[in-house]
């Protein structure tokens, strides 16, 4: 969500190309990484903090296998160890956004202990938040929130109002998945109030979008429309690929409960065009999953099995487990439509299942 905000390190860099690197921090910062990455790419050759920043704007762009190769030749060729565990950090949010949060984990894990051996309390910090989003992601959210308040309290204290937003809006989403909509959306208005203070647009969009989807659930779909309104007007202004696509589908799926089908499937295509540029395969099952809902809903049954197998592939490629279970009901539904009643009742038996494995509560939301 936020942008860059530490000063990557310069020191052999100046010895190999004449890039100037606080102007392509600064149009990190500005949200313009295009106009940095074209910079990176002219240079003819790269040290470990011009393949770190590289990294960064093919992240802020969407590009996240592009972006973990850069991170790669970043740790390849970095000899301090800030660089290195920047590149850690970034390559954690990049494995859990693709759905592969034992990765992430491990990789902000290795990053904590670097920084606790140097006695670097902002890496320390730093690397607790990306465990604790990487065991959100993963669905073990009663230790997700024991990290993410602690990173929260020292957030507190140092007054960073986009970290503080940051926080309550993941702290938002695990309410969501728990079934406490009260309090998701406290901390969804708290992300949303602490992003304005800090001036952060885009921390701003997310919580919007953290408040719309929440929203939803609770069945206030014109509350859910509006959000993702103003998120998709802030989107619209910046490079943020995920971020369009994020609320593309997000919108489709509210719109999907207005029952203004053509209208949601359009976002829902272009949120499969936008999720597939980036090769987002785990938000691209949700587009999918919900597409299929729709033409479930149109009784265009055999439409509806293809998305959800596509989506089922998808999903179980990640550790996506609520993806995993809403696909695997779906697909009952679809199947018993078709006759294949065998089939139907094993899957949603498995859904339900692993739901309650798991301590979710997604197979209640077959209102949504």
């Amino acid at each position: 969500m936020a942008a860059t905000k530490k000063k990557v390190q310069r020191t052999a860099a100046k010895r190999a190309v004449k890039l100037d690197y606080a102007a392509l921090e600064a149009l990190l910062d500005a949200g313009r990484p295009s106009d940095a990455l074209e910079k990176l790419s002219a240079a003819r050759a790269k040290d470990a903090a011009a393949w770190f920043l590289t990294g960064e704007a093919q992240r802020q762009l969407g590009s996240f296998e592009d972006a973990l190769k850069s991170y790669a030749k970043t740790l390849q060729t970095a000899e301090d160890a800030e660089t290195r565990m920047d590149a850690l950090l970034a390559m954690a949010a990049c494995y859990r956004t693709l759905g592969h949060s034992a990765a992430a984990y491990e990789l902000a894990e290795d990053a904590l202990k670097m920084a606790q051996e140097l006695e670097y309390d902002e890496f320390i910090v730093r690397a607790m938040q990306e465990m604790g989003m990487a065991l959100r992601a993963w669905g073990r959210l009663e230790e997700a929130l024991d990290l993410l308040d602690a990173v929260l309290a020292a957030y507190t204290q140092l007054k960073d109002f986009a970290g503080m937003s940051f926080i309550h809006w993941a702290k938002g989403g695990i309410f969501r998945l728990q079934g406490h909509f009260e309090e998701g959306i406290a901390q969804f208005k708290k992300a949303v109030s602490l992003a304005k203070k800090a001036g952060d647009d885009i921390s701003l969009a997310y919580g919007c979008c953290g408040l719309a989807g929440i929203s939803r659930i609770c069945g206030k779909i014109d509350d859910c429309v509006k959000y993702y309104k103003l998120a998709e007007k802030i989107f619209r202004k910046s490079e943020d690929v995920f971020g369009k696509a994020y609320t593309n589908c997000g919108m489709a799926n509210g719109l999907r409960q207005q029952g203004k089908y053509d209208e949601a499937l359009r976002h829902y295509n272009v949120a499969d065009k936008l999720y597939s540029a980036i090769n987002d395969t785990v938000d691209l099952g949700f587009v999918k999953w919900g597409r299929a809902d729709i033409l479930k809903r149109k009784n265009k049954m055999a439409a509806a099995l293809e998305d959800l197998q596509q989506a089922r592939a998808l999903f179980d490629n990640s550790d996506e487990t609520r993806g995993q279970i809403l696909t695997k009901l779906a697909l009952a539904q679809v199947l018993y439509a078709l006759g294949r009643t065998a089939e139907a009742e094993e899957l949603y038996d498995a859904g339900v299942s692993q739901a309650r494995a798991e301590g979710l509560h997604t197979y209640l939301e077959s209102y949504t």
